[in-house]
């Protein structure tokens, strides 16, 4: 087998595919799919493999998969739906009716029925005239009701990607016309960020009781582990532990991102083809550094930090520049870029971490608290503004998110923020 064969970042893995067998995810979810009317709202990070999951569980002939992030109407829901079933804007149906006259007797006289405007007619005994009319009539999409019409009680699922995208303004609609699809037999999963789990049942109090949860949490390191341990045995190697370690820490709790990075340092080997012979095979430092940069590659956050790294435009004073570790001067918001990408890497921040990272990346005095709480404010703002619905850095409540971990990858692994400072 080739190496793509084996670490895939983006399809369904066969041989590096971990089941995580002692969370019993994979069985939780078959049961809730063959539960009646019942809506599945599935959370779990970002790339963690939500989508995978489902992919085991549902084929993927049956799995109508619908993005969250362009939703503007709920109606737009059931028609990117419809789409996917390759049903017409509209149809055309016709039918044709027909009344007959018959006669008894000879008689003269008018004589009315529907399809024929009134007039006169002179009937004979025995005979039958018939008048014919064809019509035609357009029917547009049905919308929701045509998506039940279609495949309520079926094995079809409406698959609602990245639930949290939805506008808020719309989910309240959204979720009234789900509980509907769902009470009409038509199968409904959603798959959501764990701190927006709830947008579901929030958008329709009415759904409490018919939504069933099911929770993923970050992969471990060990789970990830396992993803290098049965790829590399599939080539007739193995690596050192304390490299699978390596990579697994760097990976965030992401499969895909492992794969990525597996993949990736395969190429930098090269390791391309199984080994005639079982063997270990040695990783060097930089072969690892190398593997871990080419894989910042695949993903590109450079307008997103380039934003974050400018910041909010001033009016009138110019912000303090300070004097950072790395060698390099920059305002507030590069400090924090600076201390959310420092060792130990992390994904989710109080407001003192934050004001502890920043302090830590200073070389002299640190941006005060306030400018700090500020910045973050704006960042948040700047990250929905490049990317509407998708950001990857969220600021609620005193806590920061990294909702994408291949967003912290290449703040970390990419010579973006190196080029910035100069």
């Amino acid at each position: 087998m080739r190496v793509t064969e084996i670490f895939v970042p983006n399809d369904t893995p066969t041989i590096t595919y971990v089941d995580r067998a002692e969370h019993k995810l994979q069985q939780r979810l078959k049961d809730l799919y063959d539960t009646p009317n019942m809506v599945v709202s599935i959370s779990g990070p970002s790339k963690s493999g939500k989508t995978v999951l489902i992919k085991k569980v549902v084929p993927e002939d049956y799995l109508i998969t619908i993005p969250g992030a362009g939703i503007t109407t709920a109606e737009m829901l059931w028609e990117r739906a419809l789409n996917w079933m390759g049903v017409p804007n509209e149809t055309v149906k016709s039918s044709s009716t027909s009344t007959e006259v018959s006669a008894n007797g000879e008689g003269g006289g008018k004589i009315k029925f529907p399809l024929v405007a009134e007039g006169e007619m002179k009937a004979t005994g025995g005979v039958a005239r018939t008048w014919a009319r064809d019509r035609s009539e357009t029917r547009q999409r049905g919308g929701l009701e045509q998506v039940v019409a279609e495949i309520a009680g079926s094995e079809f699922v409406v698959f609602i990607d990245d639930f949290h995208y939805i506008k808020p303004e719309v989910r309240e609609e959204v979720g009234r016309q789900i509980k509907a699809a769902a009470e009409q037999g038509v199968k409904i999963f959603t798959a959501s960020v764990p701190h927006r789990a709830g947008d579901v049942v929030r958008s329709n109090p009415e759904l409490r009781g018919r939504v069933a949860a099911v929770d993923m949490e970050y992969w471990t390191a060990e789970e990830l582990a396992q993803i290098a341990r049965k790829g590399f045995a599939a080539l007739n190697g193995e690596i050192a532990p304390v490299v699978e370690a390596t990579l697994a820490g760097e990976a965030f709790g992401s499969p895909q991102l492992m794969q990525s990075i597996c993949l990736n340092l395969c190429y930098g080997l090269p390791w391309r083809q199984p080994l005639e012979k079982q063997d270990r095979v040695n990783v060097s430092v930089d072969q690892m550094r190398d593997a871990l940069s080419a894989t910042s590659s695949f993903t590109d956050f450079s307008n997103m930090v380039a934003a974050l790294h400018t910041g909010a435009k001033t009016r009138g004073t110019e912000r303090k520049i300070h004097d950072l570790v790395d060698g390099t001067r920059g305002d507030v918001y590069r400090a924090i870029l600076l201390g959310i990408r420092k060792n130990p890497a992390r994904l989710s921040f109080t407001y003192d971490e934050i004001l502890n990272r920043v302090r830590d990346v200073c070389s002299e005095e640190a941006p005060v608290g306030s400018s700090i709480n500020s910045a973050l404010e704006q960042m948040h703002i700047i990250g929905d503004e490049v990317q509407p619905g998708t950001s990857p850095i969220s600021w609620d409540e005193n806590v920061l998110d990294i909702t994408d971990p291949y967003f912290l990858f290449y703040l970390r692994y990419s010579e973006k923020l190196a080029a910035l400072a100069k």
